[in-house]
């Protein structure tokens, strides 16, 4: 009987460690609680769809609430899905390191004095067909990306929602795919439409 090999990541460092807990429980769950402790991390999430980008498969077991590695072959994913870090800093620079979401920096707190940290996300997700381009990528807080599975989970941030608050939900749902199509938040459309209307 032929050996299995371990699971590698290419990125090494807290992703391997991930891999690494995931393949000693191969096709069980791995809790949520268990991958915190092994990275070390709180947005280990981002960590584990960054191993799915490599081709790693990994499944989310909401019932559970964990991730289960389905098997130790990995698939053979195309480069264009990665966030190289010269892509990243560009995103980074061309929405002036704010989030697109709440407005927060990476000079600010939050309520509870942790910095805030940025990353770069996928507008339109690669799962729903969306592509590792300049106009589909966008900068959202840690908190703000948090367990977000795409940008139509929330549509709106609460200043949207004052706006939006009596428009009914597939005009809601219009406006998010606009403003994700211009790679711009609901807010800055909004804003944009209510100008261009009162000149």
């Amino acid at each position: 009987m032929k050996a299995i090999d371990k699971p590698t990541s290419s990125k090494n460092g807290v992703w391997q460690k991930l891999l690494d807990a995931l393949y000693a429980k191969l096709g069980k769950i791995v809790t949520n609680e268990e991958l915190i402790q092994v990275s070390g991390q709180h947005n280990y999430a981002r960590r584990i769809r960054e191993l799915r980008a490599e081709g790693w498969k990994i499944k989310y077991v909401n019932s559970d609430r964990g991730y289960i590695l389905k098997s130790v072959k990995k698939s053979t994913k195309s480069a264009d899905k990665y966030i190289n870090l010269k892509l990243r800093s560009k995103i980074l620079e061309r929405d002036n390191y704010t989030c697109q979401t709440c407005g927060n920096t990476n000079k600010d707190k939050s309520s509870d004095g942790i910095r805030v940290k940025l990353e770069i996300d996928h507008i339109k997700p690669l799962t729903l067909g969306g592509k590792t381009t300049e106009n589909n990528l966008w900068t959202l807080c840690s908190r703000c990306n948090a367990g977000k599975k795409s940008l139509l989970a929330y549509p709106e941030t609460a200043k949207n929602k004052i706006i939006t608050l009596n428009l009914s939900d597939d005009l809601r749902l219009k406006i998010t795919e606009v403003a994700g199509k211009r790679g711009i938040t609901v807010n800055a459309l909004l804003l944009d439409l209510i100008k261009n209307n009162l000149k």
